[in-house]
């Protein structure tokens, strides 16, 4: 009996077989376990492709930060110079990984989520991809609709924007403040240095410079004065000299007989010696020595010159002969201008005489007072140097501080965008397609599962027998 069961079983066909091992597969716990499999694939599937559709709206932005210098001249305090440096100058200083931090942070999410009037919670991070080797970063935000993409892509981006200027307000902000700080001390010793410039002056002789300068310059023109006072005074001296002996009087006998020429009743009793003596030679040469004529005329002419002496001792005093002497100028008119030249020219060595010692003692003083000056000027010059150093040091910093303030972008470069929002035209999830070929796939899976572990004794033998 069991040899017509093991006959009829060999005469079974491959058909039967096959037949009979799927009828004891489907039998089997591992088909259970499958079907369960199965049955978890095909719900996931309709569970990803029964979910809301979602929209991407994608954008880009780049930051140019090629850097820039600047620079200028202050008249007689020195320059300024200002630099930004460009943003990726420094390999280990990256802005767009720190722009990638502040898209995702809190602060901006919540600015961008309160520009939309939605819950914090809802607005999710934006996708964010850095472009190697470029300075573009590329964002994705998701949407139930294509609008609401578009909105959030923008709100993100002004938010971001907000973000980025309140930074770089406390950035300059913190950095004026420190700047402030060191001008006050800066501004202090700018003070000091001033004030001791005040108290110089006020205790020295000399106020500025120019005040030196100018005392020098005076000196100089005194010294030449006197110089040029003396060739005068030598000139002229010279020029009465050789006068008075081609004259054959001194300057003073000449004065002398002007003086007596000009004295009205010197020059009347003159007249009146000139008369009486006329008459005498008359009446002694027609009547001789005795006549009573004579003698008459003889005391008018010795009266005469008695009053003419006594007037002419009173003018010009013991030397009355050499004045009387020097007298006849109305004859001769040039000699009368010879005598005014030769008085005119001792009245004037006189004067150049006084000229020159009083320009002396000027000079004298100037140059003791031109001492003191200069050794006054070596501390003002030292006192000014210093004030001007502190000055320079002063403007300087506070030049750097306007140009600092005039470039904001220093630690955070500026943001252009590249490709605005875009409004997406269909759903980027769920992907229908994705969904078939991701369960097929899985289904496959279990397949080929549950036939190694259904033909896993068959499998263990083939694999002896080889070895």
């Amino acid at each position: 009996m069991a040899i017509i069961k093991r006959k009829q079983l060999m005469i079974r066909s491959p058909w039967q077989i096959l037949r009979a091992n799927v009828r004891a597969l489907l039998l089997s716990s591992y088909t259970l376990v499958a079907l369960l499999c199965y049955l978890a694939i095909a719900i996931v599937v309709v569970i990803y492709l029964s979910k809301a559709p979602v929209y991407v709206s994608e954008m880009s932005i780049v930051l140019p930060g090629s850097g820039s210098n600047s620079s200028f001249a202050l008249d007689n305090i020195g320059q300024v110079s200002s630099s930004t440096k460009a943003a990726y100058g420094s390999s280990a200083y990256n802005p767009r990984v720190n722009y990638r931090e502040i898209l995702k942070s809190r602060s901006v999410l919540k600015e961008a989520a309160s520009r939309l009037a939605t819950d914090e919670t809802a607005f999710k991070e934006p996708k964010i991809l850095l472009i190697e080797q470029t300075s573009i970063i590329n964002l994705k935000l998701e949407g139930h609709s294509p609008g609401i993409a578009h909105k959030k892509a923008w709100a993100l981006f002004d938010a971001f924007q907000l973000e980025l200027e309140v930074l770089r307000a406390d950035e300059s902000l913190r950095r004026d403040d420190s700047i402030e700080r060191v001008l006050d001390q800066y501004r202090q010793k700018l003070h000091g240095t001033r004030q001791a410039i005040v108290r110089f002056q006020e205790q020295a002789m000399l106020v500025s410079n120019s005040q030196l300068e100018q005392h020098m310059k005076q000196t100089a023109e005194v010294k030449s004065k006197r110089l040029y006072a003396r060739s005068e005074l030598k000139q002229m001296e010279f020029f009465a000299r050789q006068l008075g002996n081609d004259l054959g009087v001194s300057p003073a006998l000449a004065g002398q007989a002007f003086a007596l020429q000009t004295d009205a009743e010197f020059r009347g009793y003159l007249r009146e010696l000139d008369n009486s003596a006329s008459k005498l030679s008359e009446y002694t040469s027609r009547w001789g020595q005795e006549h009573p004529k004579v003698v008459s005329e003889r005391e008018r002419f010795e009266f005469a010159k008695a009053a003419l002496n006594s007037r002419g001792q009173v003018i010009v005093g013991a030397q009355l002969g050499d004045a009387l002497n020097s007298m006849d100028l109305e004859s001769s008119p040039g000699r009368s201008e010879l005598f005014v030249s030769l008085i005119n020219t001792y009245a004037k060595i006189q004067g150049a005489g006084a000229q020159i010692n009083e320009l002396v003692r000027t000079e004298a003083r100037l140059n003791d007072q031109l001492s003191v000056l200069s050794r006054e000027s070596v501390e003002l010059e030292r006192l000014e140097r210093e004030h001007q150093l502190a000055e320079a040091v002063f403007t300087s910093a506070a030049a750097k501080l306007q140009a600092n303030k005039a470039d904001v972008f220093v630690s955070y470069p500026v943001v252009q965008m590249l490709a605005a929002p875009s409004t997406p035209l269909k759903a980027a999830s769920p992907v229908t397609l994705l969904a078939g070929v991701v369960a097929l796939i899985a289904a496959f899976i279990v397949t080929i599962g549950l036939v190694i572990v259904c033909q896993r004794k068959y499998l263990i033998a083939q694999l002896l027998k080889k070895s």
